[in-house]
């Protein structure tokens, strides 16, 4: 995943949610006669903007093991050191996934501000919120790689407009800058989803590669692999007989395999999913600013499988290290 692609992806992400938020509350607090699906669809946009955050936490977890991965396996293998430009990658590549985090989270901060917007006070914090808006997207360091010239454009006149548009308080003119906005960064996010994957699929592979090269070894118990056969009996197994040793290593190996892609798999679904909720909040976004009902007040329903994913990270992450590690130090004694 390059870093200036990493960079930009995080930022957009959040922006494009950011402009979400703005428009709901300058609108709604200007009295446009769909309040309440604007009040509604801030809230939501506050759901989803928290699960962002938690997102890319749950991607700089699965990097910082990564990074400690690739140095277990330095020891394991010496034709494969974790020389300084992988360590500048994976170091590069962590800082930018807690950029995009930390913008996330003050996203979902502001929708929350937004959500409550209401008298005299709204145009004054709408344009702070608007003018904050247009100071990170001026910060944006954005690849020609990622995005053109053109959508970069876009989004800075976009974000122009709204800023205007707030001073002068002109909201509907707000509106169709915003829709305008997150359209723009819809199709940008959807072109990033790979970059994305790319940590999990990393952090996938490394793994695997470990596990089957201690398994090989025989750095690992494959005792547990019977306690389905003697736990009811209140029995540990204990597996003493190299033949049998032999066929449950086998498997194990196999079980990697399968857990490996599931790894990855995983993770490259709670990203589409993640583009999907914020697609909904967009088109969602879209019928507010046109004047137009919205029939939907849940919460986007992938939401709910992108949550579930992050849930399992810190379990996944920390128990891989954790066997990585103990098996490290009894090869090295072995040795």
């Amino acid at each position: 995943m390059p870093d200036l692609y990493g960079t930009t992806l995080r930022s957009y992400r959040k922006l494009r949610t950011a402009a979400v938020s703005i428009l709901l509350c300058l609108v709604f607090a200007s009295g446009c006669k769909t309040s309440d699906d604007a009040a509604a669809a801030a809230t939501q946009l506050t759901t989803t903007a928290s699960t962002l955050t938690s997102y890319y936490s749950a991607l700089g977890t699965l990097l910082s093991d990564t990074d400690q991965l690739y140095s277990i396996q330095a020891v394991l293998n010496p034709d494969a050191p974790y020389d300084d430009p992988t360590k500048k990658y994976v170091t590069d590549t962590i800082s930018e996934i807690q950029k995009r985090e930390k913008l996330a989270a003050e996203l979902t901060t502001m929708a929350q501000e937004f959500a409550k917007l209401s008298g005299s006070t709204a145009p004054t914090d709408a344009s702070t919120a608007a003018g904050n808006l247009e100071s990170a997207v001026a910060a944006l360091k954005i690849s020609s790689v990622s995005m053109s010239a053109s959508n970069v454009n876009l989004m800075k006149d976009a974000v122009d407009v709204i800023v205007k548009a707030v001073q002068e308080h002109k909201e509907r003119n707000v509106a169709v800058a915003i829709d305008k906005f997150t359209s723009t960064l819809d199709t940008w996010f959807q072109s990033e989803e790979p970059y994305c994957n790319t940590i999990g699929a990393t952090y996938a592979n490394v793994t695997k590669s470990l596990a089957a090269r201690l398994i090989k070894q025989g750095q690992v118990d494959p005792s547990p692999f019977l306690s389905p056969v003697f736990s009811p009996y209140g029995l540990t197994p204990q597996l003493t007989d190299p033949n049998i040793k032999s066929k449950v290593l086998d498997v194990l190996a196999m079980q990697v395999d399968q857990k490996s892609a599931a790894l990855a798999k995983g993770q490259e679904t709670a990203t589409t999913n993640m583009q999907k909720s914020l697609s909904e909040m967009t088109s969602r976004i879209h019928l507010v600013a046109t004047g137009k009902l919205m029939a939907i007040r849940a919460e986007p329903i992938t939401l709910a499988q992108v949550q579930n994913w992050i849930s399992q990270v810190p379990q996944i992450a920390s128990a891989s290290a954790t066997a990585a590690k103990s098996s490290t130090s009894t090869d090295a004694k072995n040795k």
